[in-house]
């Protein structure tokens, strides 16, 4: 008896799907076709997959080709080979093109009739099982999605990776779900809260930066020790018990020349157990788009005044402009408005050194509301937590010395291959240490400030003197420190007058001097206003470069464009008043009370 060959074709969908009784069945029905000798081809893909991505079908293809006794291919169901109908036509093309028998076991359908032609019944019923195939899976997959938005409404197998906050258990029907996971959900709202309330009272407004610099600190989680994490963990709706996905997909049946679109958008209701209340959530989401506007969005530079200048013409902030000219520093603060499409007519530009210099002269004036602000932003911090958040940072630059020496062993290696391209690998390792190195930098500045305040907690706070001489110098000699402190103390800056010759500013103080009583002889008592007050103005003299003068007023002060301003009821002329400035004690302390000298010193971060 001769042998018959045939191809058992098998197709499962998923790894958990076995295609061994599939292969039993169909070689048991091709044996009562009278056929002995079989090929079994067998796959693991999506029946919706393309044509080009059809493993089993190219190991069809390339076998029929080198082995032409191989005529006839048995599969259980059309959707065996596809469920896309305009790949199943490409495939019964194919087939009757090299003159290929199929039957399929399930229907009873044979390719070729027995006079080994194809009828128009045939080529119906081909169509008819395409159909159903394609319909079938259409079906399922709607069930499908409707399922699983069901599901994920109540809180139920939300697939994904699991939030930060929550941790997945199992319930019945091989179901998960979600609940609070008892630590990570505790530190979710701590850092709602250090970024609504402040971080222990002393950092009161901080940035998602600190925030994650205080994670690493307080030795939390490591995904907190991302300012990305930060960002993205203050913005998630889920925590507030619910959220509404917006994801995009790519669509797997689509084609250029068909009706699917290209992405798939997901709309679906998400359940969560509630950690966040969404008066505290919306709080947040206000601040976050409110600081945003405020931000420096410079990486290179620490501008001190950012978000606290604002344009006298359009009310946006001042952001810092950085130049260097012959060697000359040339820093301005300008409006940043001035290159959108519709600019800010306000062209001018204020030096950055004579303004950060003078908002940080005027707080100074003052030193022991400045000593008192030191002592509460800087020492009083529990001494054991600063040891502990000290052996964590240096645990954690230990860890990236250890990576960075893993990829500079990695470029000597490099550099002993000869025969081998490293170019790749090369750029990797070099963009790797340069990631670490400024990882480090971030975390080095924070050890820096740290050993700065185990410093001062081990010496008398309670004198002023010591204090400011302890602290002053590390202060000034820091844009950080220096931006930390003015922002700590100043509300905004407004701008109120600016010429060649004079500037003239109102600064408003979130922290401010009080007023000094003192009683004198018979009963009597002097009121001695204090240094700087809510609202303080501040005169520059600017025509002699060198020397730059200056007086503030805690009165109110009003001027005009000819370089004049009021004091109550009284008017000065600013070049009179910087004329006598030698004799300012003696002729203006009585006419203008109120107005006092200023002595402006250049910072030294310039």
């Amino acid at each position: 008896m001769k042998d018959k060959y045939a191809i058992v074709l098998v197709r499962v969908s998923t790894d958990i799907q076995d295609y061994k009784p599939q292969i039993e069945d169909l070689i048991e029905f091709a044996k009562k076709k009278g056929f002995t000798k079989f090929k079994q081809i067998h796959t693991k893909e999506s029946g919706l997959a393309d044509l080009k991505d059809k493993k089993g079908l190219e190991e069809l293809y390339e076998f029929i080709k080198n082995n032409s006794e191989y005529k006839t291919v048995f599969a259980t169901e059309l959707s065996r080979l596809a469920r896309r109908q305009s790949i199943l036509h490409e495939i019964k093309e194919w087939l009757i093109k090299n003159k290929i028998q199929l039957y399929l076991k399930d229907t009873g359908y044979s390719l070729y009739d027995e006079n080994g032609k194809i009828s128009a019944a045939g080529e119906i019923m081909f169509t008819l099982y395409g159909y159903f195939a394609e319909s079938e899976i259409k079906v399922k997959k709607e069930r499908f999605t409707r399922s699983k938005k069901y599901w994920m409404e109540r809180g139920i197998s939300i697939s994904g990776k699991t939030l930060f906050g929550y941790e997945r258990i199992d319930i019945e029907d091989d179901r998960t779900t979600l609940i609070k996971h008892p630590l990570d959900s505790e530190t979710v709202i701590q850092i709602f809260n250090w970024y609504l309330y402040g971080i222990d009272s002393i950092i009161l407004n901080p940035s998602i930066k600190t925030i994650a610099l205080h994670c690493i600190k307080e030795g939390k989680p490591i995904y907190t020790h991302s300012k990305r994490n930060i960002n993205k963990l203050l913005k998630e709706a889920a925590y507030t018990g619910e959220k509404i996905t917006n994801n995009k997909r790519k669509n797997p049946n689509y084609t250029e020349d068909g009706n699917e679109e290209k992405y798939i958008t997901t709309n679906n209701k998400i359940k969560y157990p509630q950690i966040i209340n969404i008066e505290k959530f919306q709080a947040v989401q206000k601040k976050l788009k409110e600081n945003n506007t405020r931000a420096d969005k410079s990486t290179k530079h620490t501008t001190i005044l950012s978000g606290l200048v604002k344009c006298h013409a359009c009310g946006n902030n001042l952001t810092g402009d950085y130049r260097k000219i012959n060697s000359i520093i040339k820093n301005t603060y300008r409006c940043s408005t001035r290159t959108k499409v519709l600019p800010c007519d306000n062209k001018q530009t204020i030096g950055m050194v004579l303004l950060d210099s003078t908002i940080w002269c005027l707080i100074k004036t003052d030193l022991k509301i400045l000593a008192k602000s030191i002592n509460k932003l800087n020492p009083n911090i529990d001494y054991s937590s600063l040891k502990k958040q000290k052996e964590r940072l240096e645990e954690n630059i230990a860890l990236i010395d250890k990576k960075s020496e893993e990829q500079l062993r990695l470029i000597k290696v490099y550099k002993k291959l000869k025969n081998i391209d490293t170019g790749k690998h090369n750029i990797d390792t070099e963009l790797q240490l340069i990631k670490l190195d400024k990882e480090k930098g971030k975390l080095n500045k924070e050890l820096s400030n740290i050993d700065m305040l185990l410093s001062v907690k081990q010496k008398q706070i309670n004198n002023i003197h010591h204090v400011i001489e302890s602290n002053l110098k590390e202060i000034e000699n820091s844009s950080e420190l220096l931006k930390k402190y003015i922002n700590y103390f100043v509300e905004n800056v407004e701008i109120l007058l600016h010429n060649s010759n004079f500037t003239a500013l109102k600064v408003n103080f979130k922290i401010y001097s009080e007023l000094e009583v003192h009683s004198i002889a018979k009963g009597k008592r002097i009121i001695e206003d204090g240094e700087f007050t809510k609202s303080t103005y501040v005169i520059l003299d600017k025509t002699t470069t060198l020397n730059i003068r200056a007086v503030k007023s805690i009165k109110p002060l009003k001027f005009k464009p000819n370089s004049t301003f009021q004091i109550g009821s009284k008017y000065f002329k600013l070049d009179s008043l910087f004329d006598n400035y030698l004799e300012f004690n003696k002729k203006y302390i009585q006419e203008a009370d109120g107005i006092r000298l200023l002595k402006i010193q250049k910072l030294s971060v310039y």
